[in-house]
């Protein structure tokens, strides 16, 4: 049985008796296989030819490419994405505890404590740059979270530069191309 979703015509010819047994094919009658490794990258083809069973020339080609600069462009774009998450996730706790100050967040909440908890360590090397403002009796507009916000944001935008720099292309201007046939 063929893996054909319907049998052959067997008037057509070059079609195998179903009957028959099919041979594997002959060896390989012609290998060609090429090396290239130029700029940083690096190149692999392979080229096969033969006759199967049934008499027809059969050509199968496969190339392997190794793009040494892909590799470190997607380094870039990882370290780029993990970089702004931290940093996202970091301004919204940041963001969260300047509202809550601002608007006076009754500090009985179970929430609002662990927050201003969360939050204290990555505010507390700013407090007492500036003066913070009480507004009310519960509300305080802490300039030092705002502070932080920026010198947090500056700092991450700093790491996303860097990571450009380390994971940048590398060019080479030298540049080979190999072709190699071979005929029987």
């Amino acid at each position: 049985m063929t893996n054909q979703p319907y049998s052959p015509d067997p008037r057509t010819p070059g079609y195998p008796n179903i009957a028959e047994p099919i041979a594997p094919p002959p060896p390989i009658a012609d290998n060609t296989a090429q090396s290239v490794n130029a700029g940083g990258s690096h190149m692999e083809s392979r080229n096969e030819n033969y006759v199967d069973s049934t008499g027809n020339q059969v050509e199968s080609q496969v190339e392997v490419y190794d793009n040494h600069n892909l590799s470190r462009a997607n380094m870039r774009n990882w370290s780029t994405r993990v970089i702004y998450f931290v940093l996202g996730v970091l301004e919204v706790i940041l963001g969260l505890r300047f509202i809550f100050r601002l608007l006076g967040a009754s500090v009985s909440s179970d929430f609002t404590m662990f927050l201003y908890n969360l939050a204290h360590g990555f505010v507390a090397p700013f407090n007492g740059i500036f003066n913070d403002q009480t507004i009310g009796t519960h509300s305080v507009f802490e300039l030092s979270t705002l502070i932080a916000m920026l010198i947090y944001g500056l700092i991450g935008w700093g790491l996303v530069a860097l990571s450009r720099v380390l994971f940048a292309p590398v060019y080479n201007s030298r540049q080979q191309v190999v072709t190699t046939r071979r005929s029987r």
